[in-house]
């Protein structure tokens, strides 16, 4: 999914904009998914990731404080020569109380509902549409930190419920193709977007 034709959207960061998803979590059932670690293979991946990033010269990195979106901006900080910039808005939609599912499908179609219904509280504490506010602004203070091109490491479902109402595009395939350790990103003029895998 790259050189999306959408309409350019007001307001996106000056500069380019990378969107990061977090990189391979350690699967830990018996604590909440919030406060998983990241693994050395999500390390590994996060290391890759920002050698194919430096390209774009990034001037800022921002992360989620969850430790796994955290200590893969870590990761990516000492490739890139950058300072992650914490700011807990950014942290995943909320649904640390849905009950670990472990049923093939399960947690996937959970997903894709709360993401078409982005009013209504399908899973966790949190509709989409509350996660989507609480996470654009964040975005603002990404915003308002100065130009040139900012990395900004988060979580999939809050990714794709923000950038999918920026764009206005379906946000289940994306939500899909977004990988562990992969980025979106965006064009200069912020109208589409390229993925980047690890």
């Amino acid at each position: 999914m790259g050189n999306q034709a959408h309409r350019p959207p007001q307001g996106l960061t000056p500069g380019r904009l990378i969107l990061v998803k977090h990189g391979q979590p350690v699967i830990a059932p018996e604590i909440p998914r919030s406060q998983w670690a990241l693994s050395a293979e999500g390390r590994e991946a996060a290391v890759a990731l920002a050698g194919r990033l430096a390209a774009f010269s990034p001037r800022a990195l921002f992360a989620s404080s969850e430790p796994k979106a955290y200590d893969t901006g870590q990761a990516m900080g000492q490739v890139l020569g950058l300072t992650v910039q914490r700011d807990a808005d950014l942290h995943e939609h909320r649904a640390d109380h849905n009950r670990f599912i472990t049923t093939p499908g399960g947690i996937e179609a959970l997903i894709e509902a709360a993401l078409r219904n982005p009013d209504r509280l399908v899973m966790g504490e949190e509709t989409g549409a509350s996660a989507r506010a609480r996470f654009a602004g964040a975005m603002a203070r990404v915003a308002a930190s100065g130009e040139g091109t900012k990395v900004v490491v988060a979580h999939g479902r809050i990714i794709t419920f923000w950038l999918s109402a920026r764009l206005g595009f379906d946000p289940v395939p994306f939500w899909r193709r977004l990988g562990l350790g992969s980025a979106a990103v965006l064009t200069e003029d912020g109208s589409g977007f390229d993925i980047l895998d690890p």
